[in-house]
């Protein structure tokens, strides 16, 4: 049995999942979470770079993790992801055509990032004599910080992808007989948007807006401390029918910056796909379960929305069974131990 250990290490949480991979069959031997240091993650002070490291020690210890070796996830706000339209290319032409291209797109200096293209689709499957292409720069600093964490806890990288890719290989996985989905991160700085047609990734982007904004939002509408106001988001959401409508009032602006671009999003969509449409939108992040933040996307959008669900095809002795909840907040972790 191969075991592939996923880390995603969130501003908020840190989540650990270790699959057992044999043939088809996919196992969970390991999962849990752990608290991040706060602000640790944005800090260059080295005791916090080494208190993220031991919270990542601790959590493999109490989740008895065996692998060393380690998917990570980059946080999609701090790297630069746009699926773009190249001329149909050899593989040699399209290495030098691509940093042409990645200097339109990126701003940074080429030689300050770590620059990745995939192909998503060659000339023969979008019927023009274009490819589509997925370009992912990520900063070196960026890169460097998180191998640091990873050398301190004593773990060894494999891989690094953006937290919307690995998002999307966990749930693509349920939803094989639907066509067109967009998958909605709403994680607690920001919100990840991708939109998956056929199985294959064909629109990225990331919202500087999430549950941390949310609850800024309450604490300065309803005068509240950031504590208090976290404890109101959690238990009433944006349940319009809850404290007279005020909670889901002070949201509000948060909410509609969010709804607005996820309508951005399938107008983009649907113009570039006219004989296509998005059918289900799924939700992850922790955002995504506050109290009746499925029902007001759905009603804002006019799509089908589900919470994700990232265990499925996945199997899980009973002990296991605490998670069935959690799957929104699973999913980068899970999409990160499923990686090839």
């Amino acid at each position: 049995m191969n075991l592939s250990l996923g880390l995603d290490i969130g501003s908020h949480t840190i989540k650990l999942i270790e699959l057992g991979l044999e043939g088809n069959s996919v196992g969970l031997l390991a999962a849990g979470s752990a608290p991040t240091p706060p602000k640790a993650l944005t800090s260059s002070v080295p005791a916090d770079t080494e208190a993220i490291a031991q919270t990542i020690k601790r959590l493999m210890k109490e989740t008895g993790a065996k692998s060393k070796e380690v998917h990570i996830a980059l946080p999609e706000s701090k790297v630069f992801t746009r699926v773009i339209d190249v001329p149909a290319l050899s593989q040699r032409e399209l290495t030098s055509a691509i940093r042409w291209e990645a200097e339109q797109y990126i701003p940074l200096p080429l030689d300050q990032v770590n620059l990745d293209f995939t192909i998503l689709r060659d000339a023969k499957e979008t019927g023009t004599n274009k490819m589509e292409v997925l370009l992912v720069a990520a900063p070196k600093t960026l890169l460097d910080k998180y191998l640091s964490i990873l050398e301190l806890a004593e773990l060894q990288p494999v891989s690094a992808e953006t937290e919307i890719i690995a998002t999307t290989r966990a749930l693509t996985r349920s939803v094989l007989n639907i066509r067109s989905v967009m998958i909605v991160s709403l994680g607690a700085q920001t919100t990840d948007i991708a939109i998956v047609r056929a199985g294959t990734l064909t629109f990225t982007r990331s919202l500087p807006a999430g549950g941390d904004a949310l609850t800024r939002a309450l604490a300065q509408s309803l005068d509240f401390n950031l504590t208090q106001a976290e404890e109101f988001k959690r238990t009433y959401g944006v349940q319009p029918d809850k404290l007279e409508g005020k909670i889901s009032a002070a949201a509000k602006p948060i909410t509609d910056t969010i709804v607005d671009e996820l309508k951005r999003a399938l107008a983009f969509y649907q113009d570039k796909y006219k004989e296509d449409h998005v059918q289900l939108v799924l939700l992850s992040g922790g955002t995504a379960r506050l109290p009746g933040m499925v029902v007001y996307l759905a009603q804002s959008l006019g799509v089908e929305v589900q919470l994700a669900n990232p265990w499925i095809g996945i199997a899980r002795v009973s002990r296991f069974n605490v998670l069935t909840t959690e799957g929104p907040n699973f999913c980068v972790a899970v999409g990160l131990a499923l990686r090839p």
